[in-house]
């Protein structure tokens, strides 16, 4: 057990050695191209031996019921035959003066020839495909015939009357097709297929005459008239000596079967019903499916040359070949279409590596869309060199804005604790002074300073927000007086929810100075903020003077690309500076929106996640 072990694990390692010669791309595609073309070719074949043996099945099936039917047919009219043929024989002129008109005068044999004739003639009108009745007595004493005449004057020597004789006891005698025996005038060139019967006594059970019936072989013609269209092969009837009784050529008729080794075959053939395969001296071959009638041990046969039967098996071959084939190249283009984007997408990012090793974080290149891991990789990887590049770019601007404001601040020589400071020493002196407006206005704008430069933190809870707010309104009412009312709507259960600083106040501002200001009408702003599941909602509403669709338009398109081109400088416009910021610290789960009717005004909204609600 342990040496089959070694062996099998020395195979494969031989073999995962000899794959590590090709590349991960050669070893997948000669792996797919493996698992579907070897599955494809078996199912292939699978299917058309499963083809071959069904479609022979059902031919053997469909030739077995053709010739079955055919036979239950034929019998039938056969049958129909030997009726009007026993009618004949029972027929009370027959039983009663047919059988004494050897003891009968001329005269009143005339008689009974008018009487039989009309009878016959009653007989055979109703029957078109009957070409003649003949009833006769034993030993040349009496015949009377209507139609074509049977038997000659003295018909003791014709076949048709020892045949009927030699099988009287089976009742009905059928030959095949042959020429009327009866010379001269009733000659003819017509093959006719007749039926026979001995006439017996009613009442003592011997035999006094025979009965027999001339019949136009086309009577079966009705019951192979579908055949030609249904390509069922070559039906025909054979009796016990091969001598064909029926077929599509009348030329046929009452001539010995064309193939003698067939009809042999037929002959030596002890079962009632069959199917063998026969081979002509040609060389065809064919499939012969016979069935012999019960009465008259009559063979009907189907014979089905193979050129016919494999003609539909090689259409379903060939169209299994050509699925085949097609199932291949759509499998070789699947792989390749496949390992393409697979590997297209590797051996680009591949090259955007060597391009970083060597320090250019500019890409030009950016990643396909798609939901696989490659591309998601792929993508990851842009966005990581995006970010390096960001950041690069964002470090160096910092240098440079950190070194800008070393320059103002030595060229102003100011710092904001100074400005803080100053502004409480105005606010002191007011208070001293009496005068009360400006110690309040210098109190609420040093607060708002103090709150602007205080701390390092970015964040601060919503209630602090509305109270910076609520002083730089109480500065503004100052200054416009009743031209303009505000009202904040905030619920106390949101007041702790942390938010990001200094928000509000731009957005406010900015209602004030474009939405209230121009108008020449009292205005009012409203601030409410709201919860919708997991999202704080802020608002600034303002009756101002709104703004045209097309600088609505114009405004939605600058955010917008706040998202695309946030590295760029955005010069403290107070709408964009919000929405940067909002995008900087919560990315895309963060939003605003502007809807504005001109001369109705203006309503801004903003939406952050829920954070710190107490």
């Amino acid at each position: 057990m342990s040496g089959i072990r070694r062996w099998i694990s020395g195979s494969l390692q031989w073999q995962i050695r000899l794959l590590r010669k090709f590349t991960v791309k050669e070893r997948l595609f000669l792996t797919f191209l493996t698992i579907s073309i070897i599955p494809l070719a078996i199912a292939a074949a699978v299917s058309f031996v499963y083809s071959y043996n069904d479609a022979m099945q059902k031919n053997e099936s469909s030739s077995m019921q053709l010739i079955q039917q055919i036979r239950v047919s034929t019998e039938l009219l056969m049958t129909n035959y030997e009726a009007l043929l026993q009618a004949v024989a029972n027929d009370d002129l027959i039983q009663s003066d047919m059988k004494r008109a050897a003891s009968f005068s001329k005269l009143q044999q005339y008689s009974l020839d008018d009487s039989i004739k009309k009878m016959l003639n009653a007989k055979l009108i109703n029957n078109l495909a009957v070409e003649g009745i003949t009833v006769a007595l034993l030993d040349n004493e009496y015949s009377m015939f209507a139609g074509s005449r049977m038997v000659p004057p003295v018909y003791t020597n014709t076949t048709l009357y020892k045949q009927t004789i030699a099988d009287s006891k089976k009742g009905f005698t059928w030959l095949p097709p042959h020429l009327n025996e009866v010379e001269g005038f009733f000659q003819t060139g017509n093959k006719i297929l007749s039926v026979s019967m001995p006439i017996q006594d009613r009442w003592r059970g011997t035999n006094f005459g025979m009965a027999a019936l001339a019949i136009s072989p086309s009577v079966f013609s009705h019951i192979f008239a579908g055949l030609a269209e249904s390509e069922q092969g070559n039906v025909i009837i054979l009796d016990n000596a091969g001598t064909t009784v029926y077929s599509d050529k009348p030329g046929e008729w009452g001539e010995p079967y064309q193939d003698a080794q067939l009809a042999i075959s037929l002959r030596d053939d002890s079962r009632d019903k069959g199917r063998f395969d026969f081979k002509t001296a040609d060389g065809k071959k064919y499939m012969v499916s016979f069935t012999k009638m019960k009465e008259n041990g009559w063979t009907i046969v189907n014979q089905i040359s193979y050129d016919y039967l494999l003609s539909s098996i090689r259409k379903i071959n060939m169209f299994t070949i050509a699925l085949s084939i097609s199932m291949m190249l759509l499998c070789g283009y699947v792989a390749l279409l496949v390992f393409k984007s697979i590997f297209g997408s590797i051996y680009a990012l591949m090259q955007s590596m060597r391009s970083l090793e060597k320090g250019d974080f500019q890409q030009a290149m950016s990643p396909d869309t798609g939901r696989d891991e490659i591309q998601h990789l792929t993508a990851s990887y842009y966005r990581m060199v995006e970010r390096l590049n960001d950041v690069i770019n964002q470090l160096y601007r910092e240098k440079l804005i950190k070194q800008e404001m070393q320059i103002k601040a030595l060229k102003a020589q100011i710092n904001p604790h100074f400005l803080y400071n100053t502004l409480e020493t105005i606010s002191s002196l007011a208070k001293i002074n009496g005068v009360q407006p400006i110690s309040r206005m210098t109190t609420w704008l040093s607060q708002i300073f103090h709150y602007s430069i205080a701390g390092e933190e970015d964040f601060v809870a919503l209630r602090d927000e509305i109270r910076i707010l609520e002083n730089y309104l109480k500065i503004i009412h100052v200054r416009f007086g009743d031209k303009m009312s505000f009202d904040i709507e905030i619920p106390e259960e949101l007041q702790g929810c942390t938010v990001l600083k200094l928000i509000l106040q731009p957005l406010v501002e900015n209602a004030v100075l474009h939405g209230i200001e121009p108008k020449l009408e009292p205005g009012s702003i409203r601030i409410r903020a709201s919860q919708r599941g997991r999202l704080l909602h802020l608002s600034i509403e303002d009756d101002g003077v709104g703004m045209s669709s097309e600088r609505l338009a114009e405004l939605n398109d600058m955010l917008a690309a706040v998202e695309e081109q946030r590295h760029k400088s955005l010069n403290g416009i107070g709408l964009l500076n919000v929405k940067e910021r909002l995008w900087l610290v919560y990315g895309q789960s963060s939003g605003m929106d502007i809807s504005s009717q001109e001369g109705k005004g203006t309503v801004i909204e903003i939406s952050l996640p829920l954070s710190g609600q107490q």
